[in-house]
């Protein structure tokens, strides 16, 4: 059985420190943006220049967030992997505009 003993001047019962371990989650905003910036370079692809331009900062973005957190995020993952979705597809919506002309 557990006893417990009694503080001395109090006569209050002794209580166990209580510790907490959690790890601190922390926020990537480079993380989210490259994601936004991958969907968003997916849903507009069929424009020429500025879905390859923000496919390409997206791209950039997650890899920067990738290198600092030093582990492999979810978000910052998925947001490499739709830059470059985006990036292949803005690329291939260019050719065939040129083999179309």
């Amino acid at each position: 059985m557990e006893q417990r003993f009694q503080n001395d001047f109090t006569g209050a019962p002794y209580q166990e420190p209580v510790v907490i371990n959690q790890l601190e989650r922390k926020k990537d905003g480079l993380a989210v943006t490259s994601l936004v910036f991958g969907i968003l370079g997916i849903v507009f692809c069929w424009c020429l220049v500025l879905p390859l331009l923000i496919s390409l900062c997206g791209f950039i973005m997650g890899i920067v967030s990738l290198v600092r957190t030093r582990q492999h995020t979810g978000l910052a993952l998925a947001g490499v992997i739709t830059s470059a979705i985006g990036i292949m597809l803005c690329i291939l919506f260019f050719l065939l505009l040129i083999f179309w002309l």
